[in-house]
């Protein structure tokens, strides 16, 4: 490539391209006249033919053309008896036969330099386009990735005015909700900055869902309760990764509350894995003092578990909550993965 943008970049000096065109004239000449001692007649054109077609293909259609004129004549005055310009049968025959040559010769060499040219462009010019495409979309991913820090910020920033908020209230009821609010808001931002750090691999959900609940834990788990996380490798799209993520946050911030009540020691586990038929299947599972008598997950009011019903729907999935075989309680979650 580097020597074919040289060779087209002399093309365009008119000096090097006809500077080149009659020193090759006259190393044909000279050659021809200097063999011509050893050669039998009938070569009057061997040297001519190397000068043209070299000529065509380093210096262009024109010079090449100039040189294939110059040896015509040349050729005809020097070595086509008899001597001088004049012409028998034999003589003229050959003459037309080189002159035939060489304007094909041309005429194919002018052809594939000009093929070899557009194939150039077209390379430097896709080289551009995929060039300009890459800056386009590393600076769409810098605005995106920017545009979500900023949610997330702004997020953080309304969860901290919540709980400051909360200092003025004296109403107990008034000052859990708006407790509840704030953690809430804050658990969304965090989601929102996990899922959109260009450093992480958001199509792992079980990476994604260990950070979650560590995050979770460390706002609100009292000491002696552990958290354990069980997850493989789930490839998610982000739509579905934030509801989900909010479900297990919450599931698992609600069995931080009331399931450990005048305990201090208790598990708290959350499974994920993905079913024979490609579903997804979450589970937050306990040890602790189990659920009310009468229960029901379907009609229970709890802010909570109202929010994990409505992301269920979201994920177009189903939601259960019973008994843990004795020992707690287990939250079920089924979704379709696509």
């Amino acid at each position: 490539m580097a020597l074919l943008l040289a060779i087209e970049t002399g093309r365009r000096s008119p000096v090097f391209a006809y500077g080149f065109a009659l020193a090759s004239f006259a190393v044909a000449v000279m050659v021809r006249l200097w063999a011509d001692w050893g050669l039998p007649p009938g070569f009057p054109f061997l040297t001519f033919f190397p000068a043209v077609i070299l000529t065509t293909f380093f210096a262009g259609l024109w010079p090449g053309v100039l040189v294939a004129v110059l040896s015509t004549l040349a050729a005809w005055y020097l070595f086509i008896p008899p001597d001088g310009f004049g012409l028998n049968g034999p003589g003229a025959l050959a003459l037309g036969f080189f002159v035939l040559i060489v304007v094909i010769d041309i005429a194919v060499i002018h052809v594939m330099n000009v093929s070899l040219t557009r194939v150039r462009l077209e390379r430097a010019r896709a080289q551009r386009a995929e060039q300009e495409a890459s800056d386009l979309a590393a600076h769409r991913a810098l605005l995106f990735t920017e545009l979500q820090h900023r949610v997330s910020n702004n997020i953080q920033i309304v969860s901290a005015l919540l709980a400051l908020q909360k200092a003025d209230v004296t109403d107990e009821k008034a000052r859990r909700a708006l407790s509840d609010a704030a953690s809430r808001l804050a658990t969304i931002g965090r989601i929102q900055r996990r899922l959109h750090d260009p450093g992480m691999a958001h199509s792992n959900f079980a990476g994604f869902l260990s950070e979650l609940v560590e995050d979770v834990v460390r706002a609100g788990a009292p000491a002696g309760i552990d958290v354990q996380v069980t997850a493989p490798s789930l490839p998610l799209p982000p739509e579905k990764i934030i509801p989900a993520a909010l479900i297990v946050a919450e599931l698992v911030s609600n069995s931080l509350e009331h399931a450990f009540i005048g305990r201090h020691q208790g598990t708290i586990r959350v499974d994920a894995r993905q079913a024979a038929d490609s579903r997804i299947e979450l589970s937050v599972s306990d040890d602790g003092n189990g659920l009310p008598p009468g229960f029901d997950a379907a009609t229970v009011s709890s802010l909570g578990l109202r929010l994990v019903r409505l992301m269920t729907q979201q994920l177009g999935g189903h939601f259960s909550m019973d008994e843990n075989g004795g020992r707690g309680a287990m939250a079920r979650i089924s979704f379709a993965a696509a």
